[in-house]
């Protein structure tokens, strides 16, 4: 409400009227509500516009001013409490219905309104408003208005009733206003129906028509609300409507149709929104919806159109897939409550035959919109209507018939074999248009049978083969998809052995299948892992020994180690969740993946993957909640068998992880990030005895690293860094004896400065230890030991290990009792100047510590100073609290660099933006008269975090505490206001800004200098200057535009902002400015920081894009050697072409249409057009020398395959024309050579220069000007010639002009 009288309140100067009436009208409310002291509440928006609206309720001549009061009603009535609509029904009910029937008539828009404000007013009622007649007369009125032949009113009028009868009362499942609704509806559907049987007129015939048209409409809308007891009426009406020979109204009844079968929502057809208390649904009720339905649909499958029809056949299909789909919805709900037995016979989905009257539509002559429509039904059908009862009847009778002679077995069909031959019967040639289509359904086949699909769907295998390798069938990868759910629910072993992939030793007449691999890769799934082990395991050796008979580096031989990899790569899928795990995983296949996992390391990662999932799958079925007849028709495994599969795994956990840390060891940190995950997977199902025996091993092992010289390995880690990252894998599994084992090991090497790398990873162990239960149960009973150790190795931690120790630290102060906070103090200097660590994590780590060790000091407890060596002169004990935390912070400001003082700045910050609401406001006030004399510094790193600080208190603190020290707070930084170097003068001019806009400009003014007043100064302007963009931006529309935008923006959910890590770096680094950057208005500052951004990004972005140069539709070829010019470093769309010159008005013309041409540059008005440019001329001369290296006789160019090609001389020059080289007589030597100085051409039209004029002459009778070639336009041609006759180096000659 608030944002729509806001957008209102900005066109009292709109030039549109009725935005004029309804801003003025809404100023006339405000200012009474404001005379009467009233809030603007919308209960007073409500009183004061419904007592306007009564006074004028009856006034012809007042119908502006109706439609405004009423356009603010129809805003006001949705905020309004529904007590208050309670109240006030009686009254506002009488001022609605004498506005409705007013003569004339209301105006559309009013109408509108009003029926909104009706819609909100009928919603509040409780059952007892509902038993009235004046409430049911004003739901009769809505009803009146949704068949109004008004587009809008109708439109609106419909969805009021639908809002209203979908929202019933408090305790009530159907609305009672459905009674009207129905009576009304049905009434109406009667007599318009018999209206268009006997009608004399087409205009009878058409009124009545439209009038069952709108009527349609309201009841799909309101067919979720529509009461059992009156469905069937309904339907019979609705089954009349097609046998009235109209379209339009067949379509509309379908549509009904449907809006009743299915219970999915939509826009239009919302479900019933029930409050509190509403009795759940009887079974009854269902059964009862459940024979309606049956009763309907055998109706409904009368009326089938004929398949032709692209408008009446989908509707159809709609019809019967949503009743259908219900029918069967119903009946899950009836089985799943007990009530089984319940369900009719006759209720059952005909599953063949809909299949057999549905399936024809997909003939290839009938339109695109039917077959979409019968594909989309049959999947459906498939996919719901297909019971578990009719598939293992199914299994039931091909497994009795398995092995029986063909007189034996049971002749009659069942129902998944019938719709199996019928689906066969598609992929004959007269449906080969809707193949697609038939392969969907085919594949949503595959998927409701499962497991079943072997032996029910296995003859569908050959038929897919054989269209896979037709050449006219070009949708291939479509037939791959259907492919693969084939192998998903058929197996491997039965697929394969239907498709053989025929790549070991391959016949001339086998087909060899290689490309089925990568389908077999990501579509085998819960199958028999024994069929890898007998099977595929083989195959792939008997490819290696191939492979090894090639030759060297061969392309044989490269075949045969892909199909191995792509063999090998099956592992994964055939261990996601084996059904036959406790046969097929023996100790031999067990050997063969360690053999593997040693000698082929590119098979390690699908290995260890495969392993992983052998675990994990098995304890989803565990853990899950299903019964275990529901995981075994999904999964064909229970929960026994799943954990019997961990307990088999448990046997070769130990070996298994022996391997794991072996091959660890031996590959580089960087690929080995796979190996975690398995590692950690293994040791959960580890016994204890086992864990215990592999952990000691580990230790043993460490221990000895730890104490011998380590030779280096290359890049390889050492043999101790490997062991340490071992046992902070093995931490979390193993017991608290192990466990202080190696605290006891890893403790020393705190101290161990030399290498950084295994000093950081013995934080990190520790820092494991302190995540389990077990591990923290060891840290406290060595706590004190703990907490000495990382004292005394203060000096000694290296840089890569501070991040690792301050976690440590962390987790030592979660740890801490109250008495042993002496820790606090003797650790806070090193936190406070870890604050100030280039590292942005190490950075984090201390904030977060800074925080915690805060939080500790708050909950209380006693420091005692004897044990924090530099508290000499302290008293024995302090009693523990924020203020005195904050009192040993504070001592960091006396730091002897500046480094330490800004460190201890910085952290004050972070705490005072933590704890501020816990500090008394003499301290705060005294902090920040602290922070006045670090701001006035001469050290910039100590102002920078002094300004940090007051950017925190300025956004964090209470408004009054920092009122007290505005002077202080501008009179400080404003000196570096004008300091440009390190961004001070940004830093300073955002805090103005945020003083300003929570102060106010005239309190901040004050205490800023003169000289410095125009920073403050652009701030007020540019904020001004944000605030008009932020209203002109804001244009008026027309009434119903913003009833219509309002609705939709209601419907819109507004996407959170990203923000950053934490709402302290968000208050100290974010929100930096909410004003416009635009230069106008901007000092200079402002201006230079700007393009110091922009600098910088392009600097950032310089080198790292690229872009490739498409000329038109031609797709670029990659392979060619000339693709390296289409590489640009910039955008090609931001790149200007070279603007070509246009030679059409390069030369003035004679009224005879005859061209002048130009020699001289001095004629006056013809020197700007003559005249060529530095940059041309470069350009020109960069073309000239370019053809001359194609055109010349010793020039080349390059063919195909990049092979050069000289240029041939022969008898024509490379111009097409004769040589005019001339010949000159050696009379020393035997012959004519050619003459090697400068070749000159014949100037254009010489023969018809005259030999004592300066112009052209006739000839013969031949003008010269007919001669000019004007197709030589193209320039760089060296030498070649001009309008002018002349070459370009000539151009430039004075001469004189010819026609």
């Amino acid at each position: 409400m608030d944002e729509s009288f806001t957008r209102i309140r900005q066109q009292a100067s709109s030039k549109l009227h009725n935005q004029q009436v309804v801003a003025l009208t809404l100023q006339a409310v405000e200012e009474t509500l404001k005379e009467q002291g009233a809030e603007m509440a919308p209960t007073a928006y409500f009183a004061t516009l419904m007592s306007l609206l009564d006074e004028q309720k009856s006034d012809p001549n007042a119908e502006e001013t109706r439609a405004s009061v009423l356009y603010l009603l129809a805003i006001v009535f949705p905020s309004v409490p529904t007590s208050v609509l309670r109240s006030q029904y009686t009254a506002s009910l009488g001022v609605f219905t004498t506005i409705l029937a007013l003569q004339p008539p209301p105006t559309a828009s009013s109408v509108r309104s009003l029926m909104t404000c009706l819609e909100h007013l009928l919603i509040s009622q409780d059952s007892a408003a509902w038993s009235h007649t004046s409430t049911l007369k004003a739901l009769q009125t809505l009803l009146v208005l949704s068949l109004d032949s008004r587009p809008k009113p109708r439109k609106r009028a419909q969805e009021a009733v639908r809002n209203i009868v979908t929202r019933p009362p408090l305790m009530m499942i159907v609305h009672p206003g459905m009674k009207v609704v129905v009576q009304t509806t049905l009434q109406i559907l009667k007599e318009s129906g018999n209206g268009v049987v006997g009608a004399t007129g087409s205009k009878d015939r058409e009124n009545a028509t439209q009038m069952i048209l709108h009527t349609l409409q309201l009841v799909k809308m309101v067919g979720k609300a529509w009461p059992s007891e009156h469905f069937l009426p309904l339907c019979d009406i609705l089954l009349h409507l097609p046998k009235l020979n109209n379209a339009f109204l067949t379509s509309s009844a379908f549509q009904v149709f449907e809006s009743l079968m299915s219970s999915k929502e939509t826009a239009d057809a919302p479900a019933v929104v029930h409050q509190a208390g509403v009795p759940e649904v009887a079974a009854e009720q269902n059964a009862q919806r459940l024979a309606k339905i049956t009763h309907v649909m055998k109706a409904v499958l009368e009326l089938k159109p004929n398949a032709n029809d692209a408008t009446l056949m989908p509707l159809w299909l709609d019809v019967v897939r949503a009743g259908f789909v219900e029918s069967s919805r119903l009946q899950e709900l009836m089985m799943a409550a007990g009530n089984s037995t319940d369900i009719p016979k006759e209720s059952l989905t005909p599953i063949v035959p809909l299949f057999k009257a549905i399936f024809p539509n997909l003939d290839s002559s009938n339109p695109l919109s039917v077959h979409t429509s019968t594909v989309d039904c049959l999947k459906q059908l498939v996919a719901y209507c297909i019971t578990d009862e009719m598939i293992d009847m199914a299994v039931h009778e091909m497994r009795k018939n398995r092995g029986r002679p063909a007189e034996g077995k049971n002749k009659g069909k069942n129902v998944i074999e019938t719709v199996a031959t019928i689906i066969k019967g598609g992929f004959d040639i007269r449906f080969q248009s809707t193949w697609l289509g038939i392969l969907d359904i085919l594949k949503s086949f595959y998927e409701r049978l499962g497991h079943a699909a072997n032996p029910l769907l296995v003859s569908f295998l050959p038929i897919l083969d054989e269209l896979r390798f037709t050449p006219a069938f070009t949708q291939k990868a479509q037939l791959d998809t259907i492919l693969s759910t084939a192998i998903s629910t058929v197996g491997p072993r039965i697929f394969l052995s239907t498709l053989p992939l025929n790549i070991d030793n391959p016949e001339e007449r086998k087909r060899g299948r290689a490309w089925l691999l990568p389908l077999l890769k990501s579509s085998v799934t819960n199958t028999e892992l024994e069929y890898f082990a007998s099977d595929i395991i083989p195959l792939a050796d008997r490819l290696n020994q191939k492979a090894q008979a090639c030759n060297e580096n061969g392309m044989m031989k490269k075949v045969y180690e892909t199909l191995i990899g792509q063999l090998w790569g099956l592992v994964n899928g055939f261990c996601d969740l084996p059904v036959d795990m406790e046969q097929a995983f023996s100790k031999e296949l067990a050997e063969r993946f360690s053999g593997v996992l040693y000698s082929v390391p590119d098979l390690r990662p699908v290995l260890c993957q495969a392993l992983t999932n052998l675990v994990v799958r098995n304890r989803f079925i565990i853990d899950s909640t299903e019964s275990d007849q529901v995981l075994e028709r999904k999964f064909m495994v229970t929960k026994d068998e799943a954990e019997r599969n961990i307990t088999l795994l448990q046997q070769y956990a130990r070996p298994y992880l022996m391997v794991f840390f072996n091959i660890f060891q031996a590959t580089l940190p960087q690929f080995r990030g796979y190996l975690l995950e398995t590692m950690r997977t293994y040791l959960s199902i580890s016994t204890p005895q086992d864990l215990k025996e592999t952990f000691d091993a580990v230790l043993g092992q460490l221990n000895t690293a730890l104490t011998t010289v380590q030779p280096e390995q290359g890049d390889a880690p050492v043999v101790s860094h490997n062991l340490m990252d071992l046992a902070d894998i093995m931490v979390p599994y193993v017991d608290g004896p192990s466990l202080s084992k190696l605290y006891s090991t890893v403790v020393s090497l705190f101290a161990n400065d030399a290498d950084g790398v295994l000093q950081k990873k013995a934080y990190k162990i520790v820092n494991s230890m302190a995540a389990s239960e077990t591990g923290r149960m060891v840290l406290k009973g060595d706590l004190e030991e703990l907490m000495r150790a990382i004292l005394e190795t203060t000096a000694a931690t290296s840089a890569t290990a501070k991040r690792a120790r301050l976690s440590l630290v962390n987790q030592v102060i979660l740890l801490l009792e109250p008495t042993d906070l002496y820790f606090i103090p003797s650790i806070l200097s090193e936190v406070v100047v870890a604050t100030k660590e280039v590292n942005e994590k190490t950075r984090d780590v201390a904030y977060a510590l800074l925080v915690s060790m805060g939080n500790k000091m708050k909950q209380g407890g006693v420091i005692s100073s004897e044990r924090v060596g530099d508290m000499e002169g302290a008293p024995l004990e302090t009693v523990a609290s924020i203020r005195e935390y904050f009192t040993m912070v504070t001592a960091g400001l006396a730091g002897t660099t500046p480094h330490m003082v800004s460190a201890a700045i910085t952290s004050l910050s972070r705490l005072l933006f933590e704890f501020h609401k816990d500090l008394e406001h003499a301290m705060i006030s005294e902090m920040i008269t602290t922070m006045h004399l670090f701001v006035n510094s001469s050290n910039r790193e100590i102002v920078k975090s002094a300004l940090g600080f007051i950017k925190v208190t300025t956004i964090s603190l209470d408004p009054s505490i920092v009122r007290e020290h505005l002077q202080e707070i501008v009179s400080g930084m404003i000196r570096w206001s004008h300091e440009h170097k390190g961004h001070f003068k940004v830093k300073v001019r955002h805090i103005l800004e945020r003083l300003v806009r929570r102060f106010g400009y005239e309190d901040i003014v004050m205490f800023v200098p003169e000289a410095d007043k125009k920073l403050l100064i652009n701030i007020k302007k540019r904020r001004e200057r944000a605030k008009r963009n932020k209203k002109n931006n804001t244009s008026g529309m027309d009434m119903d535009e913003e009833e219509e935008d309002e609705t939709q923006a209601s419907k819109k959910t507004v996407k959170p902002t990203q923000t950053f890590g934490s709402a302290y770096e968000d208050a100290l680094y974010g929100s930096e400015s909410d004003l416009s950057d635009d230069d106008e208005g901007e000092d200079e500052d402002a201006k230079e920081e700007k393009v110091s951004k922009r600098q910088a990004k392009a600097k950032k972005n310089q080198g790292a894009e690229a872009w490739i140069k498409e000329e038109g539709d031609t797709p670029l070829d990659f392979l060619d050697r000339t693709v390296v010019s289409r590489v640009t470093a910039s955008h090609p769309s931001t790149q200007v072409a070279r603007k070509v010159r246009d030679h059409s008005q390069a030369f003035k013309t004679t009224e005879d249409g005859r061209i002048v041409v130009n020699e001289s540059d001095s004629e006056e008005g013809e020197e700007s057009n003559e005249e060529v440019d530095a940059e041309q001329m470069e350009l020109d001369q960069a073309e000239n020398n370019y053809l001359e290296s194609l055109q010349a006789v010793d020039g080349f160019t390059r063919g195909q395959k990049g092979k050069i090609k000289f240029n041939k001389t022969g008898k024509k020059g490379v111009l097409g024309q004769d040589d005019d080289t001339d010949m000159q007589l050696d009379h020393e030597g035997p012959g004519p050579i050619r003459n090697k100085g400068k070749r000159t051409l014949k100037p254009l039209g010489q023969d018809f220069k005259a030999k004592r004029a300066g112009g052209d002459m006739k000839k013969k009778g031949i003008d010269p000007y007919a001669y000019v070639p004007l197709t030589s336009l193209r320039k760089g041609v060296k030498e070649g010639m001009t309008f002018t006759n002349r070459s370009k180096v000539e151009k430039r000659k004075p001469g004189k002009a010819r026609k």
